[in-house]
């Protein structure tokens, strides 16, 4: 063979050998985890910086200054701890509950829970969402405070002060010193948050009136006259609860209920336990059980149209049908779902499953040992804090510009020189934190979100398995509340997932789903230092039985 042929021959075959050389070296290179991450996070970012640039499009105008804020339907609980009953200390509880849908139903309904396009529009009602009030004094002369809750998806800082303002008046005579509304956080109801309607049409309308300020007219996935219908039942039942209050006695238990739930977020970590809050009357009248419980109501599904209240809805019927008043309080279920075959027959129809979940449930609680019941001594202690937190998920600050979302944000400068108007701000989310403690034995720690379950009772990744390679240092809220605990979520806002920001990672990451839809990546640190100036504070203002005034 001619010399020059076969050195070409060689030079090609050495080129094609360094290109596979090469090829394998990449490869290898971005098989790395650390790389992989980078990868990860400059997608993250690249993704993030283009909502940024669209939310900087998007006017702010109708957003006040910090000194321009108006907090009114703010209420911060007691004004001092006690560890003591009172003089003629007793427990009184009221309840009442009502259906949050109007009789009559105008213009477009969305289900609330899943993007879609087209979205899904409503074609019927399966079952009609309420909403569930519990008034609770321990007469000890401090005041009232009432739990409620809505079967709905999430609802947001602006609608729940919304409804305390609507019963303005009674929290003056009463004397109610919090009202705290969670949700149930129930995917296939009608959607009382905004992101869940037409955001093609809304994006280009709602852009036009940011410019406008306070005086635009928004669109999203809420039905205006729902809304209003929703916020005037929620006040009217609130007034029920409170003029129902009647003497008895408080019981709590921890329920196992570990086989009914599962985690799909690493690492794994569940609530095992279902609270029991179980009101017994002294006149023989209906008890009134609040049930804790973490796991996700979705098993509706994608595409479900006819509006119901899941599993919860299903629980609390049963334990109205027994002669029990209830309430559903969801819990830390970020990524916790329900685990239904060890306690659902087969042949079921997929409605006919759910209702038998949400029905074994209410009988295991029903039917617990009432000896496992621990009586709670009559005091309740309320304490509850508003927080700035930074918007930093430019999907949040796109959402909220675009009045898809109606959730309070105000804008701080680093210098504020009172009426001057600086333009270098920031946007910061106004939510509210808070915590209950019933008989110095039960905390029930509200949080305005869906909290990863190793904030609430520990279990967070170490370093070496972190998507940033750093331990989460913070102490769970069961540590920092030093009592037994129940979580409150999606309590008085609804401001998506809260992550540990160790584990805070790339959207486009498996299993960081979550991250897309959360304040940001420091709010779990933000939200946990606050239960601990909270619980500092409140043992500061602890007062002596003998300093109690009683009713």
């Amino acid at each position: 063979m001619n010399k020059k042929l076969i050195a070409a021959a060689i030079t090609a075959a050495a080129g094609t050998v360094g290109v596979k050389l090469t090829a394998d070296i990449v490869k290898e290179q971005l098989s790395s985890p650390d790389n992989k991450r980078k990868l990860l996070d400059i997608g993250h970012k690249a993704a993030m910086g283009l909502v940024g640039k669209i939310a900087d499009s998007v006017s702010d105008k109708g957003f006040p200054y910090i000194n321009r804020y108006d907090n009114t339907g703010f209420l911060e609980g007691n004004g001092y701890f006690i560890k003591e009953p009172a003089k003629e200390a007793k427990w009184y509880v009221g309840f009442a509950k009502a259906s949050v849908v109007p009789p009559v139903l105008e213009g477009d309904y969305y289900i609330g829970g899943y993007l879609a396009f087209p979205p899904n529009k409503m074609n019927g009602i399966m079952n009609e969402q309420m909403v569930r009030a519990m008034a609770i004094s321990d007469n000890s002369g401090r005041g009232i405070h009432v739990f409620a809750v809505i079967d709905c998806i999430g609802i947001s800082g602006t609608d729940i002060r919304d409804i305390r303002n609507l019963i303005g008046d009674l929290i003056s005579e009463k004397n109610i010193l919090s009202v705290n509304i969670s949700a149930t956080h129930c995917h296939s109801g009608i959607d009382t948050d905004g992101l869940w309607g037409d955001l093609p049409k809304a994006f280009k309308h709602n852009k036009k009136e940011a410019k406008k300020g306070k005086k635009g007219e928004p669109i999203s996935g809420k039905n205006k006259g729902f809304m209003t219908y929703l916020k005037k039942t929620s006040a009217k039942t609130i007034r029920k609860a409170v003029e129902n209050m009647t003497p008895g006695e408080l019981f709590f238990a921890q329920i196992p209920i570990g086989d009914y739930v599962r985690d799909k977020r690493p690492p794994y970590v569940t609530v095992n336990d279902l609270t029991s809050l179980r009101f017994v009357p002294e006149n023989g009248g209906k008890e009134v059980n609040a049930v804790f419980m973490a796991a996700h109501p979705v098993c509706y599904g994608y595409r479900h149209r006819e509006a119901s209240r899941d599993f919860p809805g299903y629980l609390c019927d049963r334990m109205d049908e027994a002669g029990v008043d209830s309430l559903f309080i969801q819990g830390a279920e970020a990524a916790v779902a329900t685990n239904r075959g060890p306690h659902i027959p087969d042949g079921l129809t997929t409605d006919e499953g759910i209702k038998a979940y949400g029905e074994a449930i209410a009988d295991y609680v029903m039917g617990y040992d009432k000896s496992e019941y621990k009586k709670l001594s009559p005091v309740i202690n309320v304490t509850v804090s508003e927080l700035f937190l930074r918007a930093d998920n430019k999907i949040l600050e796109l959402g909220a510009k675009l009045r898809l979302v109606n959730n309070p944000l105000v804008k701080i400068t680093m210098a504020d020189d009172g009426d001057k108007e600086d333009k270098s701000y920031e946007l910061f989310l106004v939510t509210e934190v808070g915590f209950a403690v019933l008989g110095n034995e039960l905390s029930i720690a509200m949080v305005p979100g869906e909290l990863i379950p190793e904030i609430a009772i520990g279990g967070a990744f170490p370093d070496w398995a972190s998507y940033h390679g750093k331990n989460w240092d913070k102490p769970s809220l069961k540590e920092i509340l030093g009592t037994e605990i129940a979580v409150a979520g999606l309590c008085n806002d609804f401001i998506g997932y809260i992550v540990p920001d160790n584990d805070y990672g790339s959207i486009f990451a498996p299993l960081h789903y979550e991250e897309a839809v959360s304040a940001g990546e420091k709010t779990a640190s933000n939200i946990v230092s606050a239960f601990i100036r909270m619980k500092e504070n409140a043992d500061k203002i602890t007062v002596n039985k003998s300093q109690i005034i009683s009713e």
